[in-house]
């Protein structure tokens, strides 16, 4: 009976480590970066879980200093996979990760090992339904967001996985001109949010949306860590809160979809 309760343990804590890190791929080579990589409309850009560095002399020092420059750069429709975006030591993170300019972009099984600026920013101004699809990878140490929405359209973020951070996704606040944008969150794991902050924020006066299934929320402070938050967005000044229940339009989920691990 002992080694059978035994066993279990370790079957149990085998289990929640895989669950919680051990997939977290390991990186066959490092590169140094000294210029935004720049992925052209329509290419593909496998990395083959190369770690790519950003020099934080050139690109930034990752802090939450605005406008720092990005590990990569994606251009119309243009296709980024199987990257590790790292950080300098003694860094406070990857500069400002990746951005989505022009007519969206997808991004695929992308890993952020600490975050900097921003993981992920979506820039697109093209038009309105403007497409961006993030499926796979994650993202570690987020001092602010992993997500930035700045700019037209529609986010799609499928099966990403996030560790320490402060908001996953935010359509900006007070950006100088402010777009109605929409975002779909399916399957989202978050462990470590901070307490009191949120999964998607959106601005309702713009008549944003953020659609969330599947979410599973852990750590200490899973429980105070919000679905949604609905903000009255501004082109000045600081956004105010306007609540964090469901609502049916702005704020779309279902409380008893969220799975606490």
């Amino acid at each position: 009976m002992f080694y059978q309760v035994i066993f279990l343990i370790a079957f149990l804590f085998t289990t929640f480590e895989i669950a919680h890190c051990d997939f977290w791929p390991a990186a066959t080579a490092d590169i140094m970066v000294n210029a935004t990589i720049l992925i052209n409309a329509s290419q593909l850009f496998d990395c083959n879980y190369t770690r790519y560095i950003p020099n934080p002399t050139i690109l930034g020092s990752g802090n939450q200093k605005e406008r720092q420059k990005a590990v990569f750069q994606l251009s119309d429709s243009a296709t980024l996979q199987n990257c590790i975006i790292g950080a300098a030591a003694g860094t406070d993170g990857s500069a400002d990760g990746v951005h989505c300019i022009g007519n969206g972009c997808t991004i695929i099984n992308v890993w952020f090992e600490d975050v900097g600026e921003d993981a992920i920013t979506f820039y697109g101004l093209n038009s309105s339904n403007i497409k961006y699809t993030v499926r796979g990878g994650g993202a570690r140490n987020a001092v602010d967001k992993i997500f930035q929405f700045d700019g037209k359209g529609t986010a799609y973020i499928y099966d990403f996985w996030a560790d320490t951070f402060a908001r996953f996704l935010r359509h900006c606040g007070n950006c100088a001109n402010q777009y109605e944008r929409h975002s779909v969150l399916s399957n989202i794991t978050a462990y470590n949010g901070t307490a009191g902050q949120f999964i998607a924020g959106v601005n309702f006066n713009y008549n944003d949306s953020a659609t969330i299934t599947g979410l599973k929320l852990g750590g200490a402070s899973e429980h105070q860590v919000h679905a949604c938050k609905r903000f009255t967005g501004v082109t000045t000044g600081e956004p105010v809160s306007n609540g964090t229940d469901a609502d049916g339009k702005y704020c779309i989920y279902n409380p008893a979809d969220i799975t606490y691990l």
